[in-house]
């Protein structure tokens, strides 16, 4: 909000909040002088104390309005890191206001005081609009020349309010997470329905007890006591009727809210760009899958149907408490305020302290999943116990959050226990004095008791409603971060050519990994692919080979320079049908938890059965596959857990070569198999290269050395260019590399671009 219209509006309302109590003020003590009035001040007859009160918080928000005024950098800022002041300030003018009336009632009717109920109602008026003012104080948009004095003053030390990183407000989170239920309007309709009819049949249960007792105790009559027992027990049988058909709508819903959750996390997840996935641990992207949706559509579902439940009960039974005794009721509301305060600080720390255990446990998560997804690895160093040792550490972090979890309830629940003992004690006083002057029946005592009972126990469930959807709300904004997260390199290309000759051109290629923006991983690199031609890339470990694979299959964004494919920008195709005519096999290849059909068959819609198993003939697969106990629907496992590394790569040769795809990418996807194996598969690729523009990256001679072009790099440049036979004939790396492999002085990881690339260069194998 602008300076000028807080400024404003808060003066205007301390004139009047002033001017309207002092009127209501004389107006009550027309037959003495405020200064008799101040000479014998009591309590029991007079108002000049909540006179005092408006004076007081007129100069608290007039003190308020000064400091914004003089200073609209620093001066809101302060106005939101202190708002207990005026909050502790409105609730105790507010209780002491609630103690005043309860001891006017003791001396005279306050019935008769017009004045004073009209000075008692302003002041809660004037109490909630002084809180709102505050608020609004603090909100205030600094102009310019306050944002550079503010910053001067910060320079200098000057006390402010810290500067939080931002994060999307409580209420806004909540309220996105409820609209994922628009979908299920009719369900909520008739789960409140029934909720309702629920909370007002247990509402009226304390009510027809007292009426019960009354007929014994005082009218001693049965009629009237069996009469209240029969009600009591319709009501009973009615609302715990409607409480089931309520429960099991709210957990219907909330199952649909979990899966549409999934869903939508799911999608947004495979639609961020690669650099996104080089960035975030597998483990971490899993947890917000699993256990925070979880999370989030469990403790919202219970707690928003607790909150429902016990709003509709407090509705009622704040009714029948008044209907029965104002000045109990009075009595029990003084200690509400403070135990809703409470539950808001304790709300707020829980927050904070639940989204860092959604973040431990995330951590724990990554770290078991990396474990067991290398389970082999593991064994073979028999670094079982270093593993365990690690993962322990992780849940001793969390561990450690847990017991801050479990202090601050503790503490939450004396403080908000106590303040209840204190009001129940004051209660029982209170209904005592007010039965022995006659002033209600013990039966209407016994059903205020009750209710106060109900009343503490739904303010109770109220507030730990607030702390379980904090903690909800913690772990939804971790979800809905990567759901309304927008991919960095958005797939809005739309070529999609009938035909394709595939032909594919580096122009002064230069690239950088995200996560490593200091090293460039290819230089000015320039080559091309023809149609037709088998082309190899062979260099050292590290020298760029995948990832001129990752900007070919247009995984990253270029730094600079171009890749063409039939002369058009690779990010200029439709996505699916670039990955459809450019198809790629890779060292390690992953095969899903399906049947072999559908791994051939991955990413395409319709395929016949026929060219499924063509291709796997081609491959050099079809023949372990018949061998197998289901043939073609075999279950491969996970990650093809149940075949072996050889077959694997002739599963995902196949899935690459069904496609008949224009660009066949094979990086050292020949690596795992027998020489026979090998042997059918290149002629496959060679016997009929007119089909495919090929790029090979392997580290074996025979593959290499049959390329039409062979490209060398080196620490991200193209260093040669040129058949086997040219490059021998000049020398130069390509010599050495082959010498050294030929003498076995060249280890297979120096020479093969299967090899990862430093951390940050992979992650985009496909098969």
């Amino acid at each position: 909000m602008q300076l000028w219209k807080a400024v404003v509006v808060t003066l205007a309302f301390m004139s009047m909040d002033v001017g309207m109590t002092t009127a209501i003020y004389i107006l009550s003590h027309l037959d003495r002088s405020l200064l008799e009035d101040i000479r014998h001040f009591n309590i029991f007859d007079s108002v000049l104390d909540l006179w005092a009160a408006c004076l007081y918080r007129s100069c608290l928000l007039l003190g308020a309005t000064i400091g914004v005024a003089k200073n609209s950098a620093l001066g809101p800022r302060r106005l939101r890191a202190s708002w207990t002041v005026i909050a502790l300030v409105c609730l105790f003018v507010g209780v002491y206001a609630m103690v005043k009336l309860l001891l006017f009632s003791e001396v005279r009717k306050p019935v008769r005081d017009p004045w004073f109920w009209a000075l008692f109602v302003w002041t809660y008026v004037s109490l909630a609009a002084s809180f709102l003012l505050w608020w609004l104080l603090s909100t205030v948009r600094p102009d310019a020349k306050a944002l550079e004095r503010g910053a001067e003053a910060e320079a200098e030390g000057f006390p402010g309010e810290d500067r939080p990183p931002r994060e999307q407000a409580s209420g806004a989170t909540l309220q996105k997470l409820l609209s994922y239920t628009k979908p299920d309007v009719a369900f909520l309709v008739a789960a409140s329905f029934f909720l309702i009819v629920a909370a007002l049949g247990e509402t009226f249960l304390p009510y027809y007890t007292g009426r019960a007792i009354d007929g014994i105790v005082i009218q001693k009559s049965m009629e009237q006591f069996s009469t209240a027992v029969i009600v009591m027990c319709l009501l009973a049988i009615g609302s715990s009727f409607a409480a089931g058909i309520r429960g099991g709508i709210f957990t219907l819903i909330f199952a649909r809210l979990n899966i549409r959750l999934r869903n939508r996390l799911f999608r947004s997840l495979v639609s961020q760009e690669m650099s996104f996935f080089d960035e975030n641990r597998t483990g971490d992207l899993i947890s917000r899958l699993t256990s925070d949706t979880t999370m989030v559509s469990d403790l919202v579902s219970q707690n928003i149907n607790i909150f429902l439940r016990n709003t509709v009960k407090v509705t009622g039974v704040v009714v029948f408490m008044f209907s029965l005794s104002w000045q109990l009721s009075l009595v029990t509301f003084m200690g509400f305020p403070i135990i809703m305060m409470v539950s808001d600080i304790y709300g707020k720390y829980y927050k904070r302290l639940s989204k860092e255990v959604q973040n431990a446990l995330a951590r724990a998560s990554s770290t078991a999943e990396e474990t067991i997804s290398a389970m082999k690895t593991v064994r073979s160093f028999a670094n079982e116990e270093e593993e365990a040792e690690v993962y322990s550490r992780k849940l001793q972090q969390v561990y450690k959050l847990n017991r801050k979890e479990a202090a601050a309830y503790t503490y939450y629940v004396w403080g908000s226990g106590l303040t209840l003992l204190v009001v129940q004690v004051s209660i029982l006083y209170y209904g005592g004095h007010l039965v022995i002057s006659g002033q209600m029946t013990s039966g209407n005592l016994i059903s205020f008791i009750i209710y106060e009972f109900v009343l503490g126990d739904c303010m109770e469930s109220v507030g730990s409603v607030y702390s379980g959807l904090m903690q909800g709300v913690g772990a939804a904004e971790k979800v809905f971060e990567f759901i309304d997260r927008q991919p960095t390199m958005a797939h809005d290309g739309n070529l999609a050519p009938d035909h394709l000759e595939g032909r594919v051109d580096f122009e002064n290629v230069t690239f950088t990994y995200r996560t490593r923006p200091h090293t460039q991983v290819l230089q000015n690199v320039s080559f091309s692919l023809s149609p037709g031609k088998v082309t190899a890339l062979v260099g050292p470990s590290g020298s760029g080979k995948s990832s001129c694979v990752n900007i070919l299959e247009n995984f990253y964004p270029l730094e600079g320079g171009c890749v063409l494919l039939d002369g058009k920008p690779v990010s200029a195709y439709d996505h699916k049908y670039l990955h459809r005519v450019i198809s790629l096999v890779s060292q390690e290849p992953v095969l899903f938890a399906r049947s072999i059909t559908d791994n051939i068959s991955y990413g395409l819609s319709t395929v016949p059965f026929e060219m499924v198993v063509e291709a796997a003939q081609k491959a050099n697969a079809h023949g372990f596959i018949m061998e197998l106990q289901d043939g073609y629907n075999t279950e491969t496992g996970e990650k093809g857990a149940q075949l072996s590394g050889g077959q694997k790569q002739r599963v995902a040769m196949a899935r690459a070569l069904v496609r008949n795809p224009p660009v066949l990418i094979l990086d050292e996807a020949t690596s795992a198999l027998d020489a026979e194996s090998e042997y059918l598969i290149q002629q496959a690729i060679h016997g009929h290269p007119q089909k495919h523009t090929v790029l090979i990256i392997a580290h074996r001679l025979s593959t290499v050395e049959r390329a039409h072009l062979i490209v060398v790099l080196d620490k991200g440049r193209v260093v040669q260019q040129g058949t086997h036979q040219q490059l021998l004939a000049q020398g130069g790396l390509y010599a050495k590399l082959v010498q050294r492999q030929m003498l076995g002085l060249e280890p297979a990881s120096d020479y093969s671009a299967g090899h990862k690339e430093p951390p940050g260069s992979g992650g985009g194998h496909k098969a």
